[in-house]
């Protein structure tokens, strides 16, 4: 036990070492929180940068069932070209009715007014993680890197209860081996195919009168062309379009995507990105990925672009569920949604 604990303490001062440096941008600097915190747990403005995160109440910032999700903006105070980490510590106290949140969506932005989605922080470093400790939440990428100053973190909790962040960190820059940070490889699609051309569908909410899919058939006919026939459209809808593909039995699913078209000159843009979410029942859905890379890129205007997502592995799942995320109070334009799956 004793080992056990000198190792622990080790790797907790090469991760505080590691954090300290020049890698973490996020050190010392100003942010900014939405909604408030509650008052028992509140910040006086620098918790989450200052370098500490120890489980202790007194070091972190809580949340209590909050009406929307918690967001955190950090002012890195400069343009960084190469943001390639953003991570979380969080604490987990089931006796204390403390969940971890279920997953963060990163985005950054030059001027804090404009911001373009990163990726979604959904894996736990120290997975399983241990009851009554901080866990670390993260975000990585080696490809998909961030140009900005300004980075936002929108926290979904994980359930009715207590959220409580100790630290936040962002990393600019090559990713330190310390870290352990899993980054995944894409799948060996060679043998996948499409499953979803053809199968029914639901949408949430309707597209608008002017681009209707009448016979609930565009989304998933198999055809992506630049034709305003072809497509159904979202006139700056109030929630987000939603997209519930019944693939009518389980398949290994390696690949989602969806179609839009870009065009300025029709005030058409491109979503953000898409939350990818599967189920077995089409009632519970699990939230597996976003989708943020796009094809070709970067994307063209007046061209159909695809918005792609595909997991480190397979996932096994009957219903896909696509969330568009609009860019904007604009038109948003599907000419169609596929899901492939390996053989």
């Amino acid at each position: 036990m004793l080992k056990k604990g000198i190792v622990v303490l080790l790797a907790l001062l090469v991760a505080s070492l590691v954090l300290a440096g020049e890698f973490n941008v996020a050190a010392g600097k100003t942010y900014t929180l939405s909604p408030g915190p509650n008052p028992n747990y509140a910040d006086p403005g620098s918790k989450l940068t200052d370098g500490s995160f120890n489980f202790s109440w007194g070091d972190m910032v809580g949340w209590e069932n909050p009406a929307a999700n918690p967001t955190i903006v950090v002012d890195l105070g400069d343009i960084y070209e190469e943001v390639s980490y953003v991570a979380l510590k969080v604490m987990y106290s089931a006796p204390s009715a403390v969940n971890m949140p279920e997953y963060f969506i990163v985005s950054i932005s030059e001027d804090g007014e404009l911001y373009e989605d990163l990726g979604m922080g959904i894996t736990y470093a120290e997975a399983p993680v241990a009851n009554d400790t901080i866990a670390t939440l993260y975000w990585a990428s080696e490809e998909f890197v961030g140009y900005g100053r300004y980075v936002k973190i929108e926290i979904v909790p994980g359930g009715d209860a207590w959220t409580m962040i100790a630290e936040v960190v962002v990393g600019d820059g090559a990713l330190p081996e310390e870290l352990d940070a899993v980054v995944g490889g894409l799948l060996d699609l060679t043998y996948a195919a499409t499953v979803s051309v053809g199968k029914p569908y639901m949408l949430i909410p309707l597209p608008s009168d002017a681009y209707p899919d009448t016979d609930s058939v565009k989304v998933t006919d198999g055809f992506a062309r630049y034709s305003w026939a072809d497509m159904i459209g979202f006139d700056n809808p109030a929630i987000n379009p939603t997209i519930i593909i019944d693939l009518l039995e389980p398949k290994s699913i390696g690949r989602v995507s969806a179609h839009f078209m870009r065009s300025f000159a029709s005030a058409v843009n491109l979503p953000k990105s898409l939350l990818i979410g599967v189920s077995d029942d089409g009632m519970e859905f699990k939230t597996v990925g976003l989708a943020v890379a796009t094809n070709p890129y970067p994307p063209q205007n007046e061209f159909i672009n695809e918005i792609h997502w595909s997991p480190s592995e397979p996932v096994l799942a009957r219903y896909v569920k696509i969330e568009i995320r609009p860019r904007g109070a604009a038109w948003t334009m599907l000419a169609e949604a596929t899901v492939w799956a390996m053989e």
